[in-house]
């Protein structure tokens, strides 16, 4: 089971399975942030037409709500930290969107290890373990 940190008005609660005991990769921890916006998405009522897991590949989520089109930016960091989006990124997805008629999004979420003792430990979620998510919601960004 995966214990989730989030603030008030998120309450979504997801279940992974890994192989238990092992480090997760940066790769491996952004799709489990890009598993969280994604499902939390859905229970907003999103229809999420593609995800790419690649972390070089932007938007990592396609959706429609609404008739509006939505481009999802995921960046995900291990505790304490937050997934930040950085200017050049939102500068291309910015651009591409006006293309498409589409609304940018940043989710920003940050993992950490729910089995940790101490702060050092929290950074090192692991694989098959339990997680603290911190996930504040969709936000829009123009430039």
């Amino acid at each position: 089971m995966v214990k989730l940190f989030y603030p008030i008005f998120v309450h979504h609660y997801l279940y992974f399975m890994t192989k238990e005991g092992q480090p997760l990769t940066d790769e491996e921890l952004h799709f489990l942030g890009i598993k969280v916006v994604f499902k939390a998405m859905i229970d907003d009522g999103y229809k999420v037409l593609q995800v790419r897991k690649e972390t070089d590949i932007n938007p990592q989520i396609l959706a429609v709500k609404d008739d509006e089109r939505f481009f999802v930016v995921v960046r995900t960091k291990r505790y304490p930290d937050m997934g930040v989006l950085m200017p050049e990124v939102a500068a291309r997805v910015l651009m591409h969107a006006k293309k498409n008629k589409a609304t940018c999004l940043f989710a920003g979420v940050g993992i950490a290890n729910a089995g940790g003792e101490s702060d050092e430990d929290m950074k090192y979620p692991v694989k098959g373990g339990e997680y603290y998510i911190n996930y504040k919601g969709l936000v829009p960004f123009t430039k």
